[in-house]
């Protein structure tokens, strides 16, 4: 379990830890990160998508960009958001 790993990284940093991941798991290591990054989201097989501790979304980043509509992960993340967030009544 990795939790938020790459804050306060710099950049170098932060892609030679993401180079470390990426070999861990192309020998079969399964990692659990979390992070609210979205590019860094996007660098992993599986998504599953939290808010306020509800699950929204269990899929990939291109099936997420692709169901959404949306180029980008933040902007597939927000349309999620929107979609399953229901706004209070004003009164």
């Amino acid at each position: 379990m990795l939790d938020e790993p790459t804050i306060g990284l710099d950049p170098v940093l932060r892609v030679e830890l993401w180079d470390r991941f990426t070999a861990l798991a192309r020998r079969g290591t399964t990692l659990l990160v979390s992070s609210h990054v979205m590019d860094e989201a996007d660098r992993c097989g599986d998504l599953l998508l939290l808010r306020q501790g509800q699950l929204l979304a269990h899929t990939t980043p291109h099936r997420l960009r692709k169901e959404t509509g949306c180029t980008s992960l933040e902007e597939a993340f927000l349309s999620i958001v929107r979609r399953t967030t229901t706004v209070p009544a004003a009164g």
